[in-house]
């Protein structure tokens, strides 16, 4: 049967107009779900000296608009907070602009409009599920996704590279297994810190996920290609 093979660059930058996981398929408006009065985003960037933080507000934008020839632009939003602004997690804990991560979802009061000046009153950090802190590393599909996580200081192996990944394609020649594949840079301020959840010991480091969990960690290829010749 053919082989299914998905080669993908899995960058920060690539978040900003990434597809989402909140779409809901088949439906009419795909965001609906989203409230106008209740604007939120993940957290792409903060810089606490000036007192901005940076959100992703690309679902609540699209909330009006239809599928499924909706465009994937991302929207960007700056949020603006002083000594007033008050931060809170879900469950009304106190919080502050240090709890805030990469790809934090959070809910800013109040909502963008034709009359906020651009303050916020309120940053409320939302509880995420599993495959909302996740979703960079588990698999889209039925199939496997294979993701090189690499140290940003330093260079990926040429052994790691493409070769790697046509290497396991031809290992499943004439099976009917897809596989998924990419690199990503370790990032400390992620929401998960990959390194000490996965138990990593160095970097690179090669993972093999299916749709809900991790499968098989290797700092070796060879090690990787073994683990896909016994599926076969």
């Amino acid at each position: 049967m053919r082989k299914i093979f998905f080669l993908m660059l899995v960058l920060p930058t690539l978040f900003l107009t990434a597809c989402s996981e909140d779409a809901i398929e088949g439906e009419e408006y795909p965001y609906g779900h989203y409230e106008d009065d209740k604007m939120i985003g993940e957290v792409m960037e903060t810089n606490k000296e000036e007192g901005i933080i940076q959100v992703d507000i690309s679902e609540w934008e699209k909330r009006d608009h239809k599928g499924p020839d909706m465009t994937d632009e991302g929207y960007h939003y700056s949020a603006m907070i002083n000594d007033g602004t008050v931060f809170a997690y879900e469950d009304g804990t106190e919080a502050t602009m240090d709890d805030l991560k990469i790809d934090q979802k959070i809910l800013v009061n109040p909502p963008r409009g034709d009359e906020f000046e651009g303050i916020a009153e309120e940053i409320i950090l939302l509880d995420m599920t599993y495959e909302e802190k996740y979703w960079r590393l588990l698999s889209r599909s039925h199939g496997f996704n294979i993701m090189v996580m690499y140290h940003p200081e330093e260079y990926v192996p040429p052994e790691m590279g493409e070769t790697m990944f046509a290497n396991v394609m031809d290992i499943l020649e004439g099976t009917d297994i897809s596989a998924g594949a990419g690199w990503l840079p370790y990032e400390e301020d992620y929401i998960v810190d990959f390194k000490e959840e996965l138990d990593i010991e160095e970097f690179p480091v090669i993972l093999v996920f299916d749709t809900e969990k991790l499968l098989f960690k290797t700092y070796d290829v060879e090690e990787l290609y073994a683990y896909f010749e016994e599926m076969k």
